[in-house]
């Protein structure tokens, strides 16, 4: 009895697999030798069945694909390459080079009887004060650029620039020149007319190009100061006028005033304080010439303008020793 369930229960479960899954039974059965032909031409009927009823399901799908918004290849490979974000390279900032300033060493001092008293004060200042001692004062008693006759500042200016080679000249000039003149076309001109004054500036302008061109780097123009002569408070100012347009067209020349170095109130000053607030006198009796005191206080005005314009520099002072 319990072998006939046991065949029972076999044979259920034989036939639930056959028939659940009857394709792949036939199909497995039929590569038997046991299968027989009518058997193997059944699971090969079948099987074409369930092709034909899988194939319309394939191409429905097939064609509910949206190949419009599939990328192609090139473009996919693009949108990947740009969205690799490169690395940022950050540079290192280059360090600027300090531009090398040739420093200015010899100093040049050229005029008449004044730039004596003025050079000799300028070459004490200059040696105490910041150690310069390479300077030379080349001046001529009653000379100027009206009596070219007399002395030609063109010719020795030229030759002394040539001997010397100054980086730096400073002038002063006019207190010998309140005369009349005779202009380049030998026309005689009478003091303080208008043709005066063009051959005047035709003489002032042909020096300062004569130093525009020369090897000079840097050129101070030192105008007169106020006088207590009425003949030359009358000319000075007349005359420092044409020395500063002719620094004007010059990019080595400039013009220092000293016309209100000695005045008060717009008045000649006879006593004035120097930069330590010591007083003295500022003139002797032409009403031209420095006093030592005059010299002094003109001259700290020149040095402190070239101080301002970087062409003197105070010496370091060595560092102590701990």
């Amino acid at each position: 009895m319990r072998d006939r369930e046991f065949l029972l229960i076999v044979t259920s479960v034989i036939l639930t697999l056959i028939f659940s899954n009857l394709s792949l039974f036939l199909k497995s059965f039929s590569s038997t030798p046991f299968a027989s032909p009518e058997i193997k031409q059944a699971a090969r009927l079948f099987e074409n069945q369930s092709s034909r009823k899988s194939e319309p399901d394939f191409w429905s799908k097939i064609k509910d694909l949206d190949f419009d918004r599939i990328p192609p290849k090139t473009e996919t490979a693009k949108t990947e390459k740009t969205r690799i974000v490169p690395k940022k390279t950050t540079k290192k900032p280059v360090a600027v080079k300090p531009k090398l300033t040739i420093p200015y060493r010899r100093f040049l001092f050229i005029g008449d009887s004044v730039m004596f008293d003025l050079g000799i004060q300028l070459q004490y200042t200059m040696k105490q004060k910041y150690n310069i001692a390479d300077t030379k004062l080349d001046y001529k008693v009653s000379s100027g650029l009206n009596r070219i006759d007399y002395y030609d500042w063109y010719a020795r200016t030229k030759e002394i620039i040539q001997d010397y080679q100054p980086d730096v000249v400073i002038i002063l000039f006019g207190g010998n020149d309140t005369q009349d003149i005779t202009d380049f076309q030998g026309k005689y001109r009478a003091i303080a007319t208008k043709e005066w004054q063009t051959a005047y500036q035709e003489r002032v302008e042909k020096y300062a190009k004569l130093l525009d061109s020369s090897s000079v780097r840097k050129v101070y123009w030192v105008g007169q100061s106020i006088s207590n002569k009425s003949w030359y408070a009358k000319l000075f100012p007349m005359m420092n006028d044409i020395y500063k347009n002719a620094s004007k067209s010059s990019k080595k020349i400039e013009f220092i005033s000293t016309w209100d170095t000695f005045s008060e109130a717009g008045k000649f000053a006879p006593m004035v304080a120097d930069k330590s607030g010591k007083r003295g006198y500022v003139k002797v009796n032409d009403g031209v010439h420095f006093t030592a005191h005059g010299a002094k206080i003109v001259g700290d005005l020149i040095a402190d303008k070239m101080a301002a314009d970087k062409i003197l520099k105070s010496p370091k002072s060595p560092k102590k020793k701990p």
